[in-house]
C-alpha cells in the first residue's frame, strides 16, 4: 500500500557543514544524505511522496539573526527545488527564523506560503526557553491561523534538561517528552483553541502525550485548575484539544506505541513517517513493525495516505 511520508528530512551540503561546525554530542553522526537517497528509500518502503523539512536544531545552528534568517531561505529555497526537479515526489514544509525573532519569522511565513508554496510550516518544540504557547509567539499563530496553515511541531534540545550522561543525549529520552511539553502548553493555555484553523502534526505519535494524557486532564482540572488563564479550557475540553492533534509515526511502528495511540487518538489523525535520515538507519525495521501490526485495511490506508490526503490534498 502507497504511503505519502510527512516526516522526511532534507540535509543540504551547507546546512551538513553546520552540523559538523556545531557541537555534537560524543557518539553522535551526522547522517550522509543526498536526494538519491531520500528517493530509494521511498522506493524501497513504498512512499509514494514524502513532504520534506529541517531538522533540529534548524536555523537556529546560524547563530546571529542575518545568518539564521539567511539559513531559513537558503533551505527553502532548496526545497522548493527539490520540489520541482523531481514533481510529485516532493512536498515541503518550511523552515522559519526563530520564533524569538517575530519579523524574521512573519517575513518567512509570507514568502513560504507566497512563492515557494509551501505545504506547511515547520516549528520545534520551543524558543529561547519557552514552549509554542507562550504568550509571545501569538503572532506567529495568528498569522498561521490566518492562512489555515499544516503546522509540523518536531522536537529540539531543551536548555532546562541537564547533562546527566553520555549514554542519555537528548533524541533518546527528552525529544519525546519535548513534544508532550509543547503540545501540552499550546493545549492548557488556550493558544490550540485559539486558534482553531492551524492543522498541527506532533513529531514521533506525541511523545509520551498519549500515555499522560489522562493524568494531565486529571489534575489540571483539580489540584492545578488555580494556574490555568481564563481562555484555557478545561475538563473535557482538554481532552478534546489534546485529541485534536495529528500525529506522525516515524520512529513510533512498534506495537507498544501503536496499542496505545490507536486507542486514545482519532483514526482520521494519525499520519505515517520515517525520520529519513535521521533515525540511524531504523526506519525499515520500524517501516516493517508497522507493516506486521494487526490493523485493518480501513485504517491502514488511512495512515499511510488517507489522512495526509485530507491534510495535503494536492498530494494525490
Amino acid at each position: 500500500m502507497a504511503k505519502i511520508d510527512v516526516h522526511h528530512h532534507v540535509v543540504p551540503e551547507f546546512y551538513e557543514k553546520l552540523l559538523a561546525s556545531a557541537n555534537i554530542p560524543v557518539g553522535t553522526s551526522i547522517p550522509r544524505w543526498s536526494p538519491e537517497a531520500s528517493l530509494h528509500l521511498m522506493d524501497k518502503l513504498h512512499i509514494d511522496k514524502a513532504i520534506l523539512s529541517l531538522s533540529a536544531p534548524g536555523a537556529m545552528i546560524a547563530g546571529d539573526t542575518h545568518n539564521v534568517r539567511s539559513v531559513a531561505r537558503a533551505w527553502n529555497d532548496y526545497a522548493s527545488t527539490m520540489r520541482t526537479k523531481w514533481s510529485g515526489r516532493f512536498g515541503f514544509f518550511a523552515a522559519l527564523p526563530s520564533l524569538t525573532d517575530q519579523e524574521g519569522a512573519l517575513a518567512e511565513i509570507e514568502h513560504a506560503f507566497e512563492d515557494p508554496e509551501a505545504d506547511g510550516i515547520t516549528l520545534f518544540t520551543s524558543y529561547g526557553g519557552k514552549y509554542l504557547g507562550a504568550k509571545e509567539f501569538e503572532p506567529i499563530w495568528a498569522e498561521l491561523d490566518k492562512r489555515h496553515a499544516v503546522v509540523h511541531i518536531h522536537p529540539v534540545h531543551s536548555a532546562a534538561a541537564p547533562f546527566v550522561t553520555p549514554f542519555l543525549p537528548q533524541p533518546l529520552i527528552d525529544y519525546p517528552h519535548e513534544s508532550a511539553r509543547t503540545a501540552s502548553d499550546l493545549v492548557l493555555s488556550g493558544r490550540k483553541r485559539q486558534y482553531p484553523n492551524c492543522k498541527v502534526i506532533l513529531s514521533h505519535a506525541g511523545g509520551t502525550l498519549p500515555y499522560i494524557s489522562e493524568r494531565l486532564v486529571a489534575l489540571s482540572s483539580t489540584i492545578f485548575a488555580g494556574l490555568l488563564d481564563e481562555i484555557s479550557p478545561r475538563g473535557h475540553q482538554i481532552t478534546e484539544d489534546l485529541k485534536s492533534f495529528y500525529f506522525d509515526l516515524a520512529i513510533s511502528g512498534s506495537s507498544n506505541v501503536l496499542d496505545t495511540l490507536l486507542k486514545w487518538a482519532p483514526q482520521d489523525r494519525i499520519l505515517y513517517g520515517s525520520d529519513f535520515p535521521f533515525a540511524g538507519g531504523v526506519e525499515e525495521s520500524f517501516d516493517a513493525a508497522l507493516e506486521g501490526y494487526d490493523m485493518d485495511d480501513d485504517l491502514r490506508e488511512k495512515c499511510y495516505q488517507g489522512n495526509a490526503l485530507a491534510l495535503f490534498p494536492h498530494s494525490g
